[in-house]
């Protein structure tokens, strides 16, 4: 567990990927330290903006072992694994097993309808079979499923369960909080706009893929935390919050992409089916990482 009294901050890296869809190792290995140098304290690689579900089973492997290689002596590592089935999911964990990581984070099967008793039975033979510790990953607007209270309350009690990536309703999310006040379990909040209310409200652990972009942000907040500087906070959040919505109106991932390379990180960051961005496009997201400062 982490120190409750201070802010911690978990980034879901990107994968820097060539036109062949192969990781770009060089890219990749200054993308995680670039986050370990700026304080984040705990890595989630292959996740949603990690591209899990869209890489090939080599440079998944590929990926897994160059991160618990590069950084796994620095800070935490968490590792996506979460497929439509138990076979799919144990393969992928079987196909790291040899590495030293800290846990894997699985998500609900998303292709076929599943019901909170089917969740129970999913997760419960993922825990028993998972040679590391197991976090769930609540994020049913690509899912098309919620964990409800019930069976979270329920998975909570397995040894192997030690924690919840929360990216759903923040009042759920709050009250599952307080469920776990003083307890070993980890609820990691995933509501990106949130961070200076939740830090606030004693939800210290946040995680994000758009951390990629600003960790030097979140050095920051983390130092503001350290003073009971809220304002200070609550203005970098403002700042967070004005960008990440800026590049929803040009698209996400294309322009997590062209930022990534604006920043100094070679590759594709989004999966190979997104189209690319035009130049108008590409332009503007140069304006607003210069905006922003960060370039």
């Amino acid at each position: 567990m982490f120190n409750n009294n201070k802010a911690v901050f978990i980034t879901a890296v990107g994968t820097p990927l060539d036109n062949k869809g192969r990781l770009i190792e060089k890219s990749f290995r200054k993308h995680l330290n670039n986050q370990i140098e700026n304080g984040i304290d705990r890595l989630f690689v292959m996740g949603s903006m990690g591209m899990m579900p869209c890489l090939s089973s080599a440079t998944y492997i590929e990926c897994a072992e160059i991160a618990a290689g590069e950084i796994g002596k620095k800070v935490k590592i968490m590792i996506g694994v979460g497929d439509n089935s138990i076979e799919r999911t144990i393969e992928r964990i079987i196909s790291i097993r040899h590495l030293k990581i800290d846990a894997v984070v699985v998500t609900t099967p998303y292709y076929f309808r599943s019901y909170q008793k089917d969740l129970l039975f999913y997760f419960t033979e993922i825990a028993e079979r998972s040679p590391f510790p197991v976090y769930l990953y609540d994020i049913p607007q690509v899912t098309k499923v919620k964990i409800e209270m019930d069976t979270v309350l329920r998975l909570s009690q397995h040894k192997n369960i030690r924690g919840m990536k929360c990216s759903d309703d923040p009042a759920w999310t709050r009250t599952l909080f307080d469920k776990f006040v003083g307890k070993d379990f980890e609820v990691i909040s995933a509501y990106y706009d949130l961070i200076d209310v939740f830090l606030r409200y004693g939800i210290r652990i946040h995680l994000d893929g758009f951390f990629s972009i600003m960790p030097s942000w979140l050095k920051e907040i983390k130092a503001a935390f350290s003073k009971d500087d809220f304002e200070g906070i609550t203005h970098i959040q403002k700042k967070m919050t004005w960008l990440r919505n800026e590049f929803i109106k040009i698209g996400v991932f294309p322009a997590f992409t062209e930022a990534m390379n604006l920043l100094g990180f070679e590759g594709r960051f989004h999966s190979s089916h997104i189209c690319q961005m035009d130049k108008s496009s590409r332009s503007n997201v140069r304006r607003l990482l210069k905006e922003a400062e960060l370039i």
